[in-house]
């Protein structure tokens, strides 16, 4: 898996490791996102609050790789369809983030 240079970003070698085993599963041991999806409400409480956090980070860098054009026809739902439902998460004030707005677009 190649990681986009981050300006600024320190990522962690347990992140890395994490990511890479995720997209592993994603591509090709993964039987459903549903049922997937489903088993992981299985998790602890806290652990939900955390990988729902998880999520949200996930979700925001697509939406600011959409704003600055970084995908592409593979991606471009999943980016778009990130991209609107942060900016109506930000509106409806239920995620702040004051440097979304400011997020540089080439």
């Amino acid at each position: 898996m190649d990681y986009q240079e981050f300006s600024g970003a320190t990522v962690s070698e347990q992140d890395k490791a994490f990511a890479q085993e995720f997209a592993n599963f994603v591509n090709g041991r993964m039987c459903s996102a549903d049922i997937t999806g489903k088993e992981l409400t299985r998790a602890h409480r806290y652990l939900q609050q955390e990988m729902f956090k998880v999520f949200i980070g996930f979700m925001r860098q697509l939406a600011i790789n959409y704003q600055n054009g970084i995908y592409d026809v593979r991606n471009e739902w999943a980016s778009q369809l990130a991209s609107e439902a942060y900016r109506h998460l930000r509106e409806r004030e239920l995620i702040y983030d004051p440097e979304f707005s400011n997020t540089k677009t080439y």
